[in-house]
């Protein structure tokens, strides 16, 4: 699968499928993407190959960075650091070609989620 940021200064592909596919409502998340919540699909570093660009890195807590285009600002990835998923690309499915084909396994830090964001699946919850 491949994907990019609007601007299409970085391109990536991933191979295998993700390990992950999770909602997140917490208040970063919202900050950083502008929206009420992020999808996000995780996947091991070694699965996830840079074509062209490169993401630019944020520091946005002590064991977090989250990656972005310097031309138009598009979200690349999310990614621990010093942590038990240190190894991880979780990269929004929005800047997927065709994100359609992801299914939502998690949804996180709903203790933060907006009042009247409603979840109509299945997918268990954290918070």
């Amino acid at each position: 699968m491949k994907g990019g940021c609007y601007c299409k200064a970085i391109r990536f592909k991933v191979t295998g499928e993700p390990l992950w596919v999770g909602v997140c409502y917490c208040v970063d998340c919202r900050k950083i993407s502008g929206s009420p919540y992020i999808v996000f699909a995780g996947y091991k570093k070694e699965n996830v190959k840079i074509l062209q660009g490169t993401p630019h890195d944020y520091a946005s807590s002590k064991n977090v960075r989250r990656s972005f285009c310097t031309t138009c600002s598009s979200p690349f990835s999310y990614r621990y650091v010093n942590a038990e998923k240190d190894g991880w690309l979780f990269i929004p499915i929005g800047v997927f070609d065709d994100p359609s084909g992801f299914t939502i396994t998690k949804h996180i830090w709903v203790s933060q989620k907006l009042p009247w964001i409603c979840i109509s699946d299945s997918a268990p919850q954290e918070q």
